[in-house]
């Protein structure tokens, strides 16, 4: 059984569609066990999508794509910060990834948040950490001819920070013919694997749960950009980003000339994967911080006190 750990949802803020309950409705109209939602700089999807998966039987597997940058203190422009793709293990990495994505949110540029590696290494240990979709720091290297020894490095420093068995490199499904610069990235990530043992996953990154949400899907980014669906510069996607069935993924990857155990290989890395989580939330109660209040509490109060009445 297949399982998708990188996909979006409608608090992707425009960028895709699908309420939590809608994909995991679809998810489990596949017979999956579990699904993954990674939404973009943010984890407001988290609570509903736990708490819906958990109803209907299926594992919530909560993650994030933020920014990712070498340094947050060097200059880079908005277009220049690649992303990774952060998924928590349990509990207590729920709450580091949570730290992660409220400083990612802090440290943003013109819109775009990020987190560098120091804060990989202070929040990130035992954080599942994925690279490999077009959007990530390592394919925007390759799209910019960067040398391989200089991405071997960097994958090096996020295992570091993270735990080297946390590291997976992304290898996405979707029909080369339709997007030829894809083959590109795909054939790099698989050099990058060869030469660090690090392991492939595998996926299509849904941004909307069935085929015909696609056109909804362009009108949503049409908003976003500020377009009319019948604006020739409007964002027009290529592929089929909908929650795939395991078929369909293998399929896509027959069609792109890749070895069916190989497939089989990455899809049984996504599930050992999910099968390693085991994020448990607690829901229900009113959560404080806990704060030790001075000794001389009383006096400070009182003198409060007496300074707002002078004052009146």
């Amino acid at each position: 059984m297949y399982t998708h750990l990188h996909g979006h949802s409608t608090f992707s803020f425009l960028e895709a569609i699908g309420k939590p309950n809608k994909i995991v409705a679809k998810a489990k109209s596949l017979d999956m066990t579990s699904i993954g939602i990674t939404d973009y700089n943010g984890m407001y999807s988290a609570i509903k999508f736990y708490q819906v998966a958990k109803d209907e039987g299926i594992k919530p597997i909560i993650g994030v794509e933020t920014g990712f940058v070498m340094d947050i203190h060097s200059a880079f422009t908005a277009g220049q910060v690649g992303n990774i793709i952060l998924i928590a293990k349990d509990k207590e990495w729920y709450q580091n990834l949570m730290i992660l994505t409220s400083f990612a949110d802090k440290e943003g540029i013109a819109g775009k948040p990020k987190i560098d590696i120091n804060a990989l290494k202070t929040y990130g240990i035992g954080i599942i950490a994925i690279m490999g979709w077009i959007e990530s720091r390592i394919a925007k290297m390759m799209l910019s001819d960067n040398q391989e020894s200089k991405m071997v490095e960097i994958l090096k420093m996020i295992q570091d920070a993270v735990g080297a068995d946390n590291v997976y490199l992304d290898i996405v499904a979707q029909d080369y013919a339709t997007i030829p610069e894809l083959k590109k990235i795909n054939d790099q990530i698989l050099d990058l694997g060869e030469n660090t043992g690090i392991r492939y996953v595998v996926h299509n990154n849904y941004f909307y749960p069935s085929k015909d949400d696609k056109e909804a899907w362009e009108v949503a980014l049409a908003i976003k950009d500020g377009k009319k669906m019948y604006d020739d510069d409007r964002r027009k996607p290529k592929g089929d980003y909908h929650i795939m069935s395991e078929e369909e993924i293998k399929a896509v990857m027959r069609w792109d000339g890749f070895d069916e155990k190989f497939v089989d290989d990455m899809i049984a890395t996504n599930n050992e994967i999910a099968d390693s989580i085991d994020v448990k939330i607690d829901l229900n109660q009113a959560l404080f911080p806990n704060y030790d209040t001075p000794d001389d509490i009383k006096e400070i109060y009182e003198k409060i006190e007496k300074d707002l009445v002078v004052e009146k």
